[in-house]
């Protein structure tokens, strides 16, 4: 009957009377401890917060009824804050209930200009509901510049690289984002008819899904001269196939992650192919290349002389050559290999070295779902 009286109760009278009733059992300490306004505002939340079918045990009613103290109770100190610091401690106490996700990703700064937004945008009567805190949250968070996560939208114009304005083109946020931080390149097809140059240290170009670079022009689409990048979830094609590599490796240390890569139909033979390739490496640098796809290219990576690093859990396919290795130290792992297949999935080239890591080549091929192994040294 008390748990009825619950679920059968539509006014924030009937509701306090039911939960107040002490045959349903309920731990009321923290409760009873508040003002009757607060009293209110709680019950008027298990009010708003109960399913269609109503709470189905008395459990169910003692966690809402803790979480809704909770969160009445934190959105007063969010309502009382009149500074960053206070405002700050007020968003980031967990009892309130606030997803944090993308708030957490910003820089300190940033978290402190988005803080500032919330107050300046609170109501005189303050924010009536987490709900409301949240929602003002989400739109400082999407207007602040954060300079450690710029965003680029394809076509877009005017911005200053926040997620609610980004910029238009990849070379602007890489032009706007600090060393370390990350240019996040938000779904469209970008055009590219100019080099884009990776010359900051640390930084990430994080492509979202559904992004297209698009080269249109006879160059390297993307060279990299910086250390310690990271070229992350993009998709890369041209309009016709151009001598050309999409990436060059330059910088030492770089990962390229998650990218898929392609060229445009050639007809047969695939001798006669134009020399395209995804990824280049410059001599003597540390490089990490996985979880990629490259595929309908002349030639999957050339690696340079005495290149070290890892080549793993690739998928390689429709290449005369899936890995070209040219006197490096690369060590490859998990690699395969689609269909239409490549003619070599590995090639040492000659001057190679015959020892370790490519002393044994039954080894290898077997680490690589069974790799056709061209040994020219």
């Amino acid at each position: 009957m008390a748990l009825a009286a619950v679920n059968a109760a539509t006014t924030v009278p009937e509701m306090r009377a039911a939960i107040e009733n002490p045959l349903l059992g309920l731990n009321l300490t923290e409760y009873n401890r508040l003002s009757e306004a607060v009293k209110n505002d709680v019950v008027q939340q298990l009010l708003n917060n109960r399913p269609a079918s109503g709470y189905p045990s008395v459990a169910r009613i003692q966690a809402a009824l803790n979480q809704a103290i909770n969160q009445v109770i934190s959105l007063a100190v969010v309502n009382a804050a009149t500074t960053v610091p206070e405002m700050r401690a007020a968003i980031e106490n967990p009892l309130l209930g606030l997803n944090l996700t993308e708030y957490n990703r910003l820089s300190e700064a940033a978290k402190n200009d988005v803080i500032q937004q919330l107050l300046n945008n609170r109501p005189a009567s303050g924010y009536p509901s987490v709900a409301s805190v949240q929602v003002s949250l989400n739109q400082a968070v999407n207007q602040v510049v954060d300079f450690d996560h710029i965003y680029v939208q394809a076509g877009a114009v005017g911005g200053n690289g926040s997620r609610a304005n980004p910029f238009g083109t990849i070379p602007q946020g890489i032009a706007a984002v600090n060393p370390g931080g990350t240019v996040h390149i938000l779904s469209g097809t970008y055009p590219i008819t100019s080099q884009i140059v990776v010359n900051k240290a640390g930084i990430t170009l994080k492509g979202q899904p559904g992004t297209l670079l698009l080269l249109q022009a006879d160059i390297i689409a993307m060279r990299i001269t910086a250390p310690n990048t990271t070229i992350d979830g993009l998709t890369m094609t041209s309009d016709i196939p151009y001598q050309k590599e999409f990436i060059q490796i330059g910088g030492n240390n770089t990962t390229i992650i998650n990218n898929t890569i392609y060229g445009p139909p050639q007809s047969s033979p695939m001798s006669d192919w134009i020399v395209n390739r995804a990824v280049v490496s410059q001599g003597g640098l540390a490089i990490s290349v996985m979880n990629n796809t490259f595929y309908s290219l002349r030639t999957g990576m050339y690696i340079n002389p005495n290149v070290t690093g890892s080549i793993n859990n690739n998928v390689v396919y429709n290449t005369k050559g899936g890995f070209l290795v040219d006197r490096a130290f690369t060590t490859f792992l998990g690699n395969s290999w689609g269909t239409p297949p490549n003619e070599f999935d590995i090639v040492l080239l000659v001057g190679t070295t015959s020892g370790p890591p490519y002393d044994n080549l039954a080894l290898l091929s077997a680490l690589n779902n069974n790799a056709t192994i061209s040994d020219q040294r």
